[in-house]
């Protein structure tokens, strides 16, 4: 028998509003108010405020809406550090206290994670947490040259794609931030500029490179006006075209440490995590959680540029990172020979594939740090829980993905040794967890 998918129906909301009190957080910084049938969850309100909502959608459990105005206020409500943060799709949270905002979505974690999990009492470890500006070290620009008098340069604007013109980011590492007006200034006064698909920036330890993706090739002039700007401003610039990478100008190559006497050397496709200080904090959590031991096999999958495979290896262990682009693979194993680290087994590999996980788990590792894009790892998990190590560390960028995977691995007998956030992007909706799992029986 067929059986057809028919799709919840969704009701426009009235354009009356409510006045409700929200009890608490969900783990996106979301309102959640239970006395309303359906569930409201409420953009922009906070926990024990008393606001008014307009609704704007509405499905047969559960409905959705946005402040219109609030009554009574938290006294964890701050005014926003970004003067266009109400019109940016960018920071989502930065009309709450940073501590008080973690401590909402831990709590929502704790409640999400009983109810699906099943787990009375979580391990929780001291979050990871950032300063709350200045901390991003890669981002991407969009651009707006269809008015030759109003050249934009900016992100999207906040449920649409109109870009928000700007001239500086406060979130950006301010070596970035203060190249968006001069940068602007030369693009603007270039027809070039409509050939201009984005801009992508990025902070090294050392320099600073702008990318521009474009649709076309590029005149000699735009080109010369661009070196221009990168000797003035001592960066690298490039331009991504359909046929490769054109260095127009380079200082030298981007370099970002890891740990000290460690680096990676990404390009600007290149997976990174922006958070430079959360990030070499998370590294040392996930060796001190891990403790890897000389001549131990640890497997590092969806390794990317071996952002924690040279800590593993620089502890002695005997590292099989895989990742699934062979480009990074190709850049990881040269950057680590150039460190004089010849301890990891570099493999291109899809770990979506149950055949390939089966094949690599036959190397008999002792421990596992998985570090999946928003997927996560299902099929690694299906496959860890016939083939038992000894710790597997969790590193995930989507709650929801790591709940199912997490459920798979409690099932098959693993236990929930630690857990902690990691406050990667402040003041965003954007949450990273570490979680280990140990297998009793196999200590």
């Amino acid at each position: 028998m067929v059986s057809f998918y028919k799709p919840a129906t969704v009701k426009k909301a009235r354009s009356t509003r409510r006045t409700v009190t929200v009890d608490s957080w969900d783990m996106l910084g979301q309102g959640v108010c239970t006395e309303q049938q359906p569930v409201l969850f409420v953009e922009g309100a906070l926990p024990g405020e008393t606001v008014e909502v307009t609704v704007h959608k509405q499905q047969k459990r559960v409905a959705y809406g946005s402040v219109h105005r609030i009554i009574k206020k938290s006294e964890a409500r701050r005014q926003p550090l970004c003067p266009v943060a109400d019109q940016c799709g960018g920071c989502q949270l930065q009309h709450v206290d940073a501590q008080q905002a973690l401590s909402f979505r831990q709590q929502a974690l704790t409640e999400y994670w009983h109810k699906q999990l099943g787990v009375a009492d979580l391990p929780w470890a001291p979050p990871i947490v950032s300063e709350p500006q200045g901390y991003r070290r890669k981002g991407r620009l969009a651009v707006d040259a269809r008015h030759d008098k109003d050249f934009k340069l900016g992100y999207r604007k906040a449920n649409g794609k109109d870009v928000m013109d700007i001239d500086a980011c406060p979130i950006l590492v301010p070596a970035l931030s203060s190249l968006i007006a001069p940068l602007k200034r030369v693009l603007a006064a270039h027809r070039d500029r409509r050939y201009i698909g984005h801009v992508g920036v990025m902070a090294g330890d050392n320099v600073t490179v702008i990318s521009l993706r474009m649709t076309r090739a590029s005149t000699p002039a735009f080109d010369a006006a661009l070196i221009g700007f990168a000797i003035k401003h001592q960066t690298n610039i490039q331009l991504e075209l359909s046929d490769g990478i054109k260095r127009l100008h380079q200082c030298a190559p981007l370099t970002c440490e890891t740990e000290p006497g460690l680096f990676l050397r990404p390009e600007p496709d290149d997976f990174i995590q922006v958070n430079k200080s959360v990030n070499q904090r998370m590294i040392q959590q996930a060796m001190d959680w891990l403790n890897p031991l000389p001549a131990e096999k640890i497997a590092d999958w969806f390794s990317g540029l071996g952002n924690f495979s040279l800590s593993l290896a620089q502890r002695g262990a005997e590292v099989f990172a895989a990742e699934g682009v062979a480009q990074m693979v190709h850049r990881a194993k040269d950057n680590a020979l150039k460190q004089s680290i010849d301890g990891i087994h570099w493999a291109h590999l899809d770990l979506g594939c149950a055949d390939s996980a089966e094949q690599a788990l036959q190397h008999g590792f002792h421990k596992i740090l998985l570090d999946p894009s928003r997927d996560g790892a299902q099929v690694v998990c299906e496959a860890l829980a016939r083939h038992r190590v000894k710790a597997i560390l969790y590193v995930s960028c989507n709650p929801s993905t790591l709940t199912r995977d997490a459920r798979c691995l409690l099932a098959s007998g693993y236990s929930i040794a630690k857990v902690g956030l990691v406050e990667m992007f402040p003041q965003t909706r954007h949450l990273e967890v570490m979680m280990l799992f140990t297998d009793k029986n196999n200590a």
